[in-house]
């Protein structure tokens, strides 16, 4: 418990962080609002006059897929390659290297300690979706709603390794602007974020299934609604995520051995 605490500690500051500006803060939460009015609007334009549905997706199944995509992203999106980047180049990452910590348990620490805050201004910008565009469709059952929290809190984790062994590069190479730029334009695109993958083409598809990316928006998204997964593939699609968390936590252990080589070997 007592080395719990530490991390613990590291979490609150990083959740005090964000209310060092707290006008920008608030800035960017009006920004947010009228951005996600506006994706909302465009998908309302998408659909109007489509019979039916469009990609297997009714309207209602759609606003429950954005609201669903947006709290995720919310969720996630925040923590980036930058702050591993800075760390690096003003060399503040020497203070971690003798601290009696762990240094990926820190950064995850650092990671999540500011996701209560986060999910409370998403949740408030949902509402503001939510009253304009004629409520949401609630999770289709409390096993859906208990199976969508869990697969929420896998992509949170898998986020992390992904960001984090990326983030890693900053050992080798202190311009981490294009780095970071690349990787979410492909994260954005194959974990469901910009739109759907079912309407992705076939291929397009297919390359999307063996990436780790749908486990951050796609999954979590369509085990909310429900109906578009049965129990074995609902089971299977978390059981993928928490293989690739696994698997990016491992990793980014890895590249960390190589990374304070590096440290050492440059003198820094």
């Amino acid at each position: 418990m007592s080395g719990m605490r530490k991390y613990v500690a590291i979490g609150k500051t990083s959740m005090e962080v964000l209310f060092v500006y707290r006008a920008s803060f608030a800035l960017n939460l009006l920004g947010t609002v009228f951005y996600v009015v506006a994706m909302f609007y465009l998908w309302q334009v998408i659909f109007l006059g489509k019979a039916g549905n469009l990609g297997g997706f009714t309207w209602p199944q759609m606003k429950a897929y954005l609201l669903v995509a947006f709290l995720m992203n919310s969720l996630i999106s925040w923590f980036d390659e930058g702050y591993m980047a800075r760390d690096v180049r003003m060399g503040r990452i020497a203070t971690d290297l003798v601290r009696p910590i762990d240094f990926q348990t820190k950064r995850f620490a650092e990671a999540i300690g500011p996701l209560p805050v986060l999910l409370v201004s998403a949740l408030m910008v949902s509402a503001v979706a939510i009253v304009a565009f004629d409520g949401i469709s609630p999770p289709a059952s409390p096993v859906s709603l208990t199976l969508f929290a869990l697969s929420a809190a896998l992509a949170i984790v898998l986020n992390f390794g992904i960001v984090y062994c990326v983030s890693m590069l900053a050992f080798w190479t202190t311009g981490m602007t294009g780095i970071r730029v690349g990787r979410v334009a492909v994260q954005n695109l194959f974990s469901g974020a910009l739109i759907p993958l079912a309407f992705f083409p076939g291929w397009l598809r297919t390359v999307a299934a063996v990436l780790p990316f749908q486990g951050l928006v796609s999954t979590p998204a369509l085990i909310y609604l429900g109906d578009k997964m049965d129990g074995p593939t609902t089971a299977a699609m978390i059981g993928v995520q928490a293989f690739w968390s696994v698997v990016f936590l491992l990793l980014g252990r890895a590249i960390w051995r190589g990374a304070v080589k590096a440290v050492t070997i440059h003198g820094g």
